[in-house]
């Protein structure tokens, strides 16, 4: 499994979106890239939430509690997702709602993605090769750009769910021409969304970046054919690749 423990999120950043009922697992289950149904009790597992383009539309960590299951993701992301979830209930019994994010959602967010202690969450996401998705980013990336193929948050033998085909299709036709790198940038860091270029064409994009000390670090989707090539954001600072804990191959 690739978990490398970051320190708990800060208090306000993200929010906990809560699926409760009877049906509410097989519910999620249909809904999203993680295998929910067997997920245990307690335990915590990323997810991804798609459109029917096998867009991100959000990127939560999963906890099953009992009957219940809590998503835990940016705040700026909750009400967009429950809103999504919301249109495919139909006649489950589940319902849904928006919660403050419990001593216990924020544990399991630090256990399951965490570093150390001492180091910012949005570095620590970083450095562990995690995406985050915000309203901003949503909807830009397929599951695979973000590495979630690599990172344990796409279940390949459940059933269908929405954005699923696409997904598959990606993944077993070898279609994965751009991936999520982690770079290093001198000074302030760079707009998600910014362009990486190469010979001053746009090969990639920001993902999430944050500050460290005198420089910056991102992650950001690059064509996999120019991984080992010179980047530069528009402002002409390089962009120098740096280590991923988990191996990204050809």
């Amino acid at each position: 499994m690739n978990n490398p423990a970051l320190p708990a999120p800060p208090i306000g950043s993200v929010s906990t979106v809560v699926a409760v009922g009877r049906d509410a697992r097989i519910f999620l289950n249909g809904q999203c890239t993680q295998n929910i149904l067997t997920l245990a009790d307690s335990s915590t597992a990323r997810a991804a939430f798609l459109t029917p383009q096998g867009r991100v539309i959000a990127l939560a960590l999963a906890r099953a509690v009992g009957e219940s299951v809590r998503l835990v993701l940016p705040t700026d992301l909750a009400e967009a997702l429950r809103s999504h979830l919301g249109k495919y209930v139909l006649r489950s019994k589940v319902q849904l709602a928006i919660e403050t994010p419990d001593a216990a959602d924020l544990t399991g967010a630090q256990a399951a993605l965490g570093l150390t202690s001492a180091q910012t969450w949005a570095l620590a996401k970083i450095q562990a090769g995690e995406p985050t998705v915000t309203a901003l980013t949503s909807g830009s990336w397929i599951p695979q750009m973000l590495n979630l193929d690599l990172l344990d948050a796409i279940s390949f033998q459940k059933g269908c769910y929405t954005g699923q085909e696409i997904v598959a299709r990606t993944q077993h036709l070898g279609r994965i021409k751009r991936r999520m790198f982690r770079y290093r940038v001198a000074g302030a860091p760079p707009a998600c969304l910014d362009a990486l270029l190469h010979e001053a064409v746009k090969v990639g994009e920001v993902v999430d970046a944050a500050t460290d000390g005198d420089y910056s670090e991102c992650l950001a989707v690059t064509a996999l054919d120019c991984r080992d090539r010179e980047l530069f954001l528009a402002d002409g600072r390089r962009c120098v690749p740096a280590p991923l804990p988990y191996a990204i191959g050809d």
